[in-house]
């Protein structure tokens, strides 16, 4: 029986616990979504909605308590800045999980632990930059500066296709391994 366990303990001792549910309320404060395991999105989730909560009351005390949690000050600010406000019509349910499966090294079920209704088209436009900005870094652009040629309006004109694409569409073969078989080398002793 389950009588007054209400805690999941996650395999940690108290510190730790708190210390590690600390640090990923922060990541979801300031990343607005984050991908980790059910049963630690379950345990955090308690503790961003108890700190939205507070920083819809606002308040120097209601500072401090959440202060006691998040430590970063820049995470702080936005929270009773931003996030805080942007919450004052809703009664609860700020955080959503959603399922995406089992994580291939040890099979644990992982989650996306996310911020409901926060301006997602914002937040979508703030990923979108980034990833531009990730792909357009000097590897990338020299891999497509040496991308081949486009094909010359004979070769199109004729329907002529040129060798790398002909090599491409063509199945690769299996070299067979040539056994040699000397009767010298087996008859020695």
């Amino acid at each position: 029986m389950r009588h007054l366990n209400s805690v999941n303990k996650l395999n940690r001792t108290a510190e730790h616990r708190g210390a590690m549910l600390a640090n990923l309320a922060m990541s979801v404060l300031d990343k607005e979504r984050v991908i980790t395991t059910v049963a630690k999105a379950k345990a955090v989730r308690g503790v961003v909605e108890r700190l939205i909560t507070f920083s819809k009351k606002g308040g120097l005390n209601s500072i401090r308590v959440a202060a006691k949690t998040v430590t970063d000050k820049a995470i702080l600010k936005k929270l009773f800045s931003d996030i805080g406000p942007s919450y004052k019509t809703r009664e609860g349910g700020y955080t959503r999980i959603l399922h995406l499966g089992e994580r291939p090294g040890d099979n644990a079920q992982t989650c996306i632990l996310e911020l409901t209704g926060r301006n997602s088209e914002e937040t979508a436009r703030k990923r979108k930059k980034k990833h531009k900005a990730a792909e357009t870094t000097p590897d990338v652009a020299a891999k497509q500066e040496t991308a081949p040629a486009e094909k010359t309006s004979a070769e199109t004109a004729g329907g002529a296709e040129s060798k790398s694409e002909k090599a491409k569409a063509a199945p690769k073969r299996k070299k067979k391994a040539e056994t040699k078989t000397d009767d010298s080398a087996g008859d020695k002793k």
